[in-house]
């Protein structure tokens, strides 16, 4: 497109052209939504989530928004968003992409967060109950014991170890179906409640155990766990 302006004298003068292109197709989602626990503080009505997609488009992703289960507005090259989702319920997870044209596409899904608390577990070795307002459900349970060990066995796509932290705690083995993943450290500077400090995620949902051994670490052997968070 260019613009001629002319002079009543018939002088003319012609502007620079500008390229003009009609986009009509909609941006798409290449990667569809993802939903799995992460690390942080867990409450009664709260599970920390990520929220993970992938959007595209023909010419230029302008942006991408939440509108489900809250609001928010992110640039074309985010990828995630760390929310938080109410266990206990399927919830929506929605998404909308925007191009520079103004055309939109939407993706979504439901997945549904638990939280699963150590009554439906198997235990061996010694373990206490505890009760605490400051525990999920108003209580927990802790060992100090190396080697007792406390094991769920759930399914889903997605799963956090829920625990109490202190500057006394101690470590802890962690096994997922059978095999030894890692070593996790309980201990902190400050006291805190209900915190998801490990996850893992699959690609699909299937049954799962997951097993947490007492290490016994000297000095400090307590561990208190707080029960799990999973996504079906």
């Amino acid at each position: 497109v260019q613009i001629r302006a002319t002079h009543v004298r018939g002088s003319t003068t012609l502007s620079g052209s500008v390229t003009l292109v009609g986009d009509t197709t909609a941006p798409t989602f290449p990667t569809a939504p993802g939903v799995q626990v992460r690390t942080g503080t867990v409450s009664s009505t709260a599970v920390p989530v990520t929220v993970t997609w992938k959007a595209a488009d023909n010419t230029a992703l302008g942006k991408v928004m939440a509108t489900a289960p809250s609001s928010a507005t992110f640039g074309p090259t985010v990828t995630s968003w760390a929310t938080s989702a109410k266990p206990g319920a399927s919830d929506l997870f929605a998404l909308k992409a925007y191009d520079v044209a103004g055309n939109t596409g939407g993706a979504s899904v439901y997945r549904t967060p638990n939280i699963i608390q150590e009554t439906s577990t198997t235990r061996t070795g010694t373990w206490t109950h505890k009760s605490s307002t400051s525990y999920l459900g108003g209580y927990s349970y802790g060992s100090s014991s190396a080697g007792a060990s406390i094991s769920w066995t759930f399914t889903g796509r997605s799963v956090a170890w829920i625990v109490s932290r202190a500057s006394t705690s101690g470590q802890a083995y962690i096994y997922v179906d059978g095999t030894k993943v890692t070593t996790v450290d309980l201990k902190s500077s400050t006291t805190l409640y209900r915190q998801a400090i490990w996850t893992k995620t699959w690609s699909s949902s299937a049954k799962h155990t997951l097993k947490i051994v007492v290490v016994g670490t000297s000095g400090r052997p307590a561990i208190t766990t707080d029960g799990i968070a999973t996504i079906g």
